[in-house]
Order: C-alpha cells, then sequence, then structure tokens
C-alpha cells in the first residue's frame, strides 16, 4: 500500500517497508510516470484501498455527491503536508490514526482499526473518502495525471446531454476538467448514450 509506505519512509521506518529502500522509490516514480502516461491506473486498478473502496460504493444506497472537488484536493494537501512535518519532525503517523494498516493486517486491538471500517461505511454514501481526503500518495498522482497524456476525453459523437457529468462521482467529466481526480471507473462512458467518450490523447 503505497500511501502507508509513504509514511513509512517519511518516519524513517525501513524496517516495515516490506523491501529496500531503492526498490520502495522505483516502485513510487514508477506509477508516477505511468499516471503520465496512462492517467490514475495504480488508483483505479491496482490500489487494495481503492479496491475495496470501490466496491463498497457498489451497494444500492443514496449517494452523495461532493461539488466542490477543490476543496477535497484543498483537504487532502494539507493532510499530507501535516502527515510529513509529523513524521520528521515529531515521529507520528498520521495514517495510523485512520486505521488502514491495521485493518488491512487484520489487527483489531488498536482502537484506531475501527476508522477504517467507519470510512467505509461512509464510502457507501460519497465516493472513495480515504483516496479524496486523505491519501497522501495521490496528491502526487492527482499533479501528474492533470498533465497526462491519455486521458477519458469526448470526441465530436458529444451531445453536450451532461449524463457523463452526472455520473461521475468526483465532478471530473466536464469537457474541460483536469481529470486530475479521474480513477478511471468508466461511469462516464457507461452513461453515455452517443459513445461520445474516448481513451485517447488529446
Amino acid at each position: 500500500m503505497f500511501p502507508y509506505q509513504f509514511q513509512l519512509l517519511v518516519l524513517r521506518d525501513t524496517d516495515k517497508l516490506g523491501a529496500p529502500i531503492p526498490i520502495v522509490l522505483v516502485g513510487f516514480l514508477l506509477f508516477i510516470v505511468l499516471t503520465f502516461v496512462f492517467g490514475r491506473i495504480f488508483c483505479g486498478y491496482i490500489c487494495p484501498i481503492g479496491a475495496i473502496q470501490e466496491l463498497v460504493y457498489l451497494i444500492p444506497v443514496k449517494k452523495f455527491k461532493i461539488k466542490n472537488k477543490k476543496a477535497t484536493m484543498i483537504f487532502r494537501g494539507v493532510f499530507t503536508v501535516g502527515l510529513i512535518v509529523a513524521g520528521l519532525f515529531f515521529s507520528v503517523g498520521l495514517l495510523n490514526f485512520t486505521g488502514v494498516n491495521y485493518f488491512f493486517n487484520l489487527n483489531i486491538s488498536p482502537i484506531f482499526f475501527y476508522v477504517f471500517p467507519a470510512l467505509l461505511i461512509v464510502g457507501a454514501f460519497v465516493y472513495r473518502p480515504f483516496c479524496r481526503f486523505l491519501c497522501p500518495y495521490g496528491v502526487f498522482l492527482s499533479l501528474v495525471s492533470s498533465i497526462g497524456i491519455f486521458k477519458l476525453r469526448r470526441n465530436d459523437k458529444c451531445i453536450d446531454c451532461k449524463k457523463c457529468e452526472i455520473a461521475c462521482p468526483t465532478n471530473e467529466a466536464g469537457r474541460d476538467d483536469l481529470k486530475q481526480e479521474c480513477y478511471m471507473c468508466n461511469r462516464c462512458r457507461d452513461a453515455c448514450p452517443v459513445n461520445a467518450i474516448d481513451y485517447r490523447r488529446k
């Protein structure tokens, strides 16, 4: 889980990384490069934290869309800065308070284990709360994705029906959106009645 490994790097806790630091750094950089080329494929198709949130979001309950996506990105950016400061200067891992590591290691003893299941409950109503508010690695991937090469883009068939924008859980389906928070879920393509969305270069 790169978000947690990012925190371990900040904390300089190399024993828990699960791999030598050079290999971890190569992995970080590899997916940043892949995001620049292909979009947020790591977040959409590889990250286990994202995968379980996608599954939870399929639960048929009323969904609530956060319309101000800049607010979520600002919050995540501030949290990431806080994570870095807390780790470097106080040796405190803020992600531990989210319970994500305890959850995936099935360590139910710490009280913070139950924070992540609570986030998953929220995730049934709001799309990917951990990814959009708390993931430090997502900060870097969103910045790279905004200038990426391949994205989901509208073609000349578009009739401006706005169905893709309604379907998009992160408000990234607009014609001029940068796709920073596009997790490649393809809900926009599924909603389009005229096949006007392609995954392609500009």
